[in-house]
């Protein structure tokens, strides 16, 4: 199968794609979701917050403007105000209804920021992999993370996106060894969490206890950035040359389905997956004003800008 999309392109419809298969099972513990999914198989709907902060980080990107938390701001209030998504907690959601950039950033406290660790900021950070030097997209994830969350496991975890995405952008990283490749930068944000991602990375087979502790019999908590890291690193190297095993497993996890379903596509489908019929399942995505045309057009912006 010839598949003619741009690497930008085939970042954001596995996004898109992840986000809007794994949405009618968020919030199911696994026993739940596995049996909805046997029940009504996989049908992709619209996509979520998830893809819409990636898409408004792509854009700013796309545009060559710098990252910054003013720039963050101002792209996550207008691709809400312009096209509303279902996903966003509450205390987004509240920020999002902010006139100016000022005043979404001015309307979370530093000390409430330091307190979240949910995994909001490292859905979005995908896109910032696109940035060519390897320092800026760590910045970029920093201060992108920055706006909305202040716990080192979050803040790692938005690095840890954006780094995987920029080694399969540029150095075509297998995804079984993208662990290895951003593990000693990530270790500068939160050594505390390695030895939790790294038992992550080392797993053969799916151990609930060991992916997800207190939350094995659920599944991966948004609340969590470590147990979300960890299962996105254990997906993306067990199942990442398989995109329809990917997507299914990410789903069979339970829990924040949607939003771990859409970072490992995302990252799976930027340089691999070209056999894989899931390419199907991105032709019978939503096109609306903000669907499938649309991400394919930024994304095309995105690989245009740094010549892939």
């Amino acid at each position: 199968m010839k598949i003619l999309y741009t690497v930008g392109a085939r970042l954001l419809l596995g996004m898109a794609l992840g986000d809007a298969c794994g949405a009618p099972f968020e919030g199911l513990s696994f026993q739940e979701a596995g049996e909805k999914l046997k029940a009504q198989g996989i049908i992709p709907g619209r996509y979520t917050d998830d893809t819409q902060q990636a898409l408004a980080l792509a854009e700013i990107v796309a545009s060559g403007e710098e990252i910054t938390p003013v720039s963050c701001a101002r792209s996550l209030l207008s691709a809400y105000a312009r096209d509303p998504r279902d996903g966003y907690s509450r205390q987004t959601q509240a920020m999002l209804t902010s006139s100016e950039p000022e005043l979404f950033l001015s309307s979370i406290s530093n000390e409430e920021k330091r307190q979240r660790k949910t995994d909001g900021a490292a859905m979005r950070a995908a896109p910032l992999g696109f940035i060519a030097d390897r320092r800026t997209v760590i910045q970029s994830a920093v201060t992108s993370a920055s706006i909305t969350h202040g716990h080192q496991d979050a803040i790692a975890a938005t690095v840890a996106i954006a780094l995987c995405a920029h080694e399969r952008i540029y150095h075509f990283t297998p995804c079984v060894h993208l662990w290895d490749a951003i593990r000693g930068d990530i270790a500068e944000q939160a050594q505390e969490a390695l030895l939790w991602w790294d038992r992550a990375a080392e797993l053969k087979g799916l151990n609930r206890d060991v992916l997800l502790g207190t939350y094995a019999s659920y599944g991966v908590p948004y609340t969590s950035s470590r147990i979300f890291l960890g299962a996105v690193i254990f997906l993306l190297a067990r199942y990442g040359d398989d995109p329809c095993r990917l997507l299914i497993e990410s789903i069979q996890l339970g829990g924040d389905t949607d939003t771990v379903a859409a970072v490992v596509l995302g990252i799976a489908l930027v340089r691999g997956g070209d056999e894989s019929p899931i390419w199907k399942w991105v032709e019978a995505m939503e096109d609306g004003p903000y669907g499938r045309d649309y991400l394919i057009s930024v994304g095309n912006a995105l690989t245009e800008r740094f010549y892939l």
